[in-house]
């Protein structure tokens, strides 16, 4: 059993999506939890300790992690979509931010630095076989270089200094309180777009294949990974499942009990056919495995969607 007791963890953006799944479940396993984002938590975390701040402040990193045993790392400037605009700020604002913090994380005695990778772009490929870590990486957009370099630079720096260093591969993660913003989210985006009837793109024919993941098991794999001893330095976070948008649609209208209105768009040369992780690594290394089926996490998903829509009428 995961145990946290006692131990202080600084989630860092854990205002997020994820971030605010992964304090839930740090609360939940006994940790100790502070937050530094520039959004405030919502009223059910209140009691935990937030600074809000960002973390290009370095003096406030610096007297925000001081005492802490571990840093979750989720913030993160860069989107898949945009990250190619303006490669030289892409490395500033993404890969140096994330590893100063690292380094000053560090220099105030952290001992583990927990990493939010992207399990669906350090690959860059297609697969018929379920991706592991030790295969190669070949990014094909300027977000998943990031994520790839910020992986070495903390392998690295694990190697140099005491603080271990992991950097967890997410796959495509959905579920309760992830809005369709910044055109991320297939799952949020169908619900929304279900609920508003506007006509949602899709790229391609809707054949490409993703490995998707409820945010509740993204989050007991960030808790994991700050539990468990010795960890490797990359460990991948998904389902280990492939689905097609469409085989995916075809789950979330009767979820929502509403249909997606849908447009095919041309395909992107940025979509891969399929990504699929292998999570062996994860239940041998990290004694975590994802619990949350497809169904039920649509059906949570698309209870939260229809709860929001109610909530709004009432207003």
């Amino acid at each position: 059993m995961v145990t946290l007791k006692d131990k202080k963890v600084l989630v860092v953006g854990g205002a997020g999506f994820i971030g605010r799944h992964v304090v839930r479940q740090l609360l939940s396993d006994g940790a100790q939890v502070a937050v530094l984002d520039v959004t405030r938590l919502p009223d059910d975390l209140s009691r935990v300790d937030q600074v809000t701040g960002s973390i290009t402040d370095t003096a406030l990193f610096a007297s925000t992690v001081s005492g802490c045993d571990t840093v979750v790392f989720l913030a993160n400037s860069s989107l898949p979509g945009s990250a190619n605009t303006d490669l030289s700020s892409e490395i500033h604002d993404h890969v140096q931010t994330t590893i100063k913090a690292a380094e000053i994380s560090n220099a105030q005695g952290v001992k583990r630095f927990v990493f939010a990778s992207s399990g669906g772009t350090v690959y860059g490929y297609s697969s018929d076989q379920p991706l592991a870590e030790d295969m190669p990486t070949a990014p094909i957009n300027a977000y998943g270089v990031s994520k790839l370099s910020i992986e070495h630079y903390l392998r690295l720096l694990s190697r140099l200094r005491p603080m271990q260093t992991v950097s967890l591969r997410v796959s495509n993660p959905y579920g309760e309180g992830q809005l369709a913003l910044r055109n991320q989210g297939f799952v949020a985006a169908a619900m929304q777009h279900a609920i508003s009837g506007k006509t949602m793109p899709i790229w391609g024919d809707g054949s490409v294949e993703r490995d998707f993941i409820h945010v509740s098991d993204v989050a007991a794999g960030f808790a994991a990974a700050c539990a468990a001893g010795e960890v490797p330095p990359v460990v991948n976070i998904g389902s280990g499942q492939a689905l097609s948008l469409l085989d995916l649609l075809k789950m979330i209208e009767p979820a929502l009990g509403r249909p997606v209105p849908v447009q095919f768009e041309p395909g992107r040369a940025i979509d891969v056919a399929r990504n699929v992780l292998d999570i062996s690594r994860a239940r041998q290394a990290l004694g975590w495995s994802p619990r949350i089926s497809m169904a039920e996490g649509l059906s949570r998903t698309a209870r939260w969607w229809l709860d929001r829509e109610a909530a709004g009428r009432s207003q």
